[in-house]
């Protein structure tokens, strides 16, 4: 037993290490994840970043360049301009930008001049506010072109300009168009991402870029530019008809969870615009070929409580085996003491009457008497043995028939009186004639003889032992009182049970300690009840309710050996 308790607790001991070390992989695995995904993109972000930059320089130096070859000092902006716009949109080298209004102004305070779409006068004062600021306070002198942010009557508008000065060393002239921003935003950004989108496309074959990599232009306001609302993702849906099949084709929004984020800033000469990078997917299984790892934590936690609960189980298992061990010993030791008394009384008379050394027939007679009263001592242990047997086998299948417990209960009497003279007890009687009951006759007798045993074992020498039998309305009670000290109301139910015997304070405890479980289980089968209370002279009465007819039989089986709240008194 304690090599078997140690040997499941160094298995509760070696799975909690293990369970220990999978946790603590697991966290590092997801660190690990955590730290490659954060470097994925803060790397992504300041490459978006470098590619937006050349992006909106590429498309700034295609649609400046015609002024570079004008011929006139300060030619008209709109004509120079649009002939920019329309060589990007012939050539394709270059994102394709939308202006909506073309300026130009002399430095370093001088009129702007508008052309294309009507301007108001609110960006009017914009552009003659913001620009002339720009160009004197922020610009730096390697700067070919630059961007300028504002909303004006509530519409986001980007500005971009560039600087011409004359050959002879004069201020110059500032060109430059005003388009909205959402437009600007689409268009350096739209070409852009699709090589980024391959680094993480690659991890996985189910993997695409839409739902993995999203970059947004974000206004130095915070407003989102470009970029934030995802395209749609292209479904097939499979329609059956008749005699074939059709596919519809469809498209649904991806349902993007970020997982990871980071911003860098495009500097002061790109109107201080931000680019932000977010990994995001509807399947966390995207980051990586084998998913995100995540903590086991619970699942571990759950897996040590049940192999603790299995331990505990075993435990208590081997406990309990090794209880039954023990009670069937003491049932073993039990049986053979009671067994030896009555058969070496009975070798020790039956030897005096076989070598004839009774010197009358008075002694002849009593030697006779007291082995039929052994033999019936010996008889009642085996039946009471091999009831405990067959019950826990489930053979037993009592006949019953209605009996008069007063009659059968004096002739029982009878034959238990030399017992208890040989223990000095004395019995009185107080039975209610006639008392019928349904029950098998010799389990009756075994209940009243057990019960009369075990008052005899526990009560004192020269006690009286009273027997009742009443008649209820339903039912029949038999009750036998001692003398003794009682039963105390925690064992009351325990007592009920195989193997229990009261040691404690009381003489004679010698038994196999079944008769009270043999009791209650012949009870139980007649659909009785059997309980213990205080006698009225302080010592056990020992209660058997046996129903009267089939119907009354049916109405108590179900209450079993409940306890009657009238008669639990202390």
């Amino acid at each position: 037993m304690p090599l078997l308790v140690g040997l499941l607790v160094v298995t509760f001991a070696i799975a909690a290490d293990l369970a220990h070390e999978a946790w603590s992989t697991a966290l590092a695995q997801q660190r690990t994840a955590t730290r490659a995904g954060e470097d994925f993109v803060r790397y992504s972000a300041t490459g978006a970043a470098y590619e937006t930059q050349a992006s909106i320089a590429l498309a700034l130096r295609a649609l400046f360049a015609p002024l570079s070859a004008a011929t006139q000092v300060a030619p008209p902006p709109a004509a120079i301009i649009a002939r920019g716009v329309q060589h990007v949109r012939d050539c394709r080298c270059a994102p394709a930008v939308a202006p909506r209004t073309y300026f130009r102004f002399r430095l370093p305070d001088g009129d702007p001049q508008f052309a294309g779409d009507s301007v108001s006068l609110a960006e009017r004062e914009w552009l003659r506010s913001t620009v002339a600021a720009h160009v004197k306070l922020v610009r730096q002198p390697d700067w070919d072109d630059a961007l300028l942010y504002g909303v004006v009557e509530g519409h986001p508008r980007v500005a971009a300009y560039t600087v011409r000065a004359p050959r002879d060393a004069a201020p110059g002239y500032v060109y430059g168009f005003v388009t909205d921003a959402a437009a600007f935003g689409e268009a350096v950004l739209t070409p852009r991402p699709r090589s980024h989108a391959a680094h993480m496309a690659a991890a996985t074959p189910t993997a695409s870029y839409d739902s993995l990599l999203r970059i947004l232009v974000i206004a130095p306001d915070g407003d989102v530019l470009a970029g934030g609302t995802p395209r749609p993702e292209s479904r097939v849906t499979m329609l059956p008809r008749v005699g074939h099949e059709s596919y519809l084709p469809g498209a649904a929004p991806v349902a993007a969870v970020t997982l990871f984020a980071d911003t860098v800033a495009l500097g002061p000469r790109y109107a201080s615009l931000r680019l932000g990078v977010a990994l995001v997917t509807d399947d966390p299984g995207a980051l990586m070929a084998d998913g995100v790892p995540r903590s086991r934590l619970f699942a571990l936690f759950g897996l040590l409580v049940l192999m603790a609960g299995l331990v505990v189980a075993a435990i208590l298992q081997l406990r309990r085996e090794h209880e039954l061990a023990r009670l069937r010993a003491d049932l073993t030791a039990g049986v053979s003491h009671e067994l030896r008394t009555p058969l070496a009384q009975i070798l020790l008379f039956g030897e005096t009457l076989m070598l004839e050394r009774t010197r009358s027939d008075r002694e002849r007679r009593a030697a006779a008497e007291i082995i039929v009263r052994e033999a019936r001592r010996l008889m009642h242990l085996v039946e009471n043995a091999l009831h405990f047997t067959r019950a826990h086998r489930d053979l037993l299948e009592p006949s019953s028939e209605v009996v008069d417990l007063g009659a059968v209960t004096r002739e029982i009497l009878v034959a238990f009186a030399p017992l208890a003279w040989t223990a000095k007890v004395t019995l009185r009687e107080e039975i209610e004639a006639p008392a019928p009951a349904l029950v098998d006759g010799a389990a009756y007798r075994q209940i009243v003889l057990n019960l009369l045993e075990n008052a005899v074992r526990y009560g004192p020498p020269g006690q009286t032992v009273t027997v009742r039998v009443e008649r209820l309305d339903v039912a029949a009670r038999l009750a036998v009182e001692d003398e003794g000290p009682g039963v105390p109301v925690a064992d009351r139910e325990r007592i009920w049970a195989p193997f229990v015997r009261l040691t404690s304070g009381r003489r004679g405890t010698n038994g196999t300690g079944i008769g009270l479980a043999v009791v209650r289980d012949l009870t139980a089968r007649h659909g009785g009840r059997a309980w213990v209370e205080r006698a009225e002279r302080g010592g056990a009465r020992f209660v058997v309710e046996l129903p009267a007819s089939p119907a009354a039989r049916a109405k108590d089986s179900g209450r079993g050996a409940e306890l009657p709240r009238s008669r639990a008194a202390l």
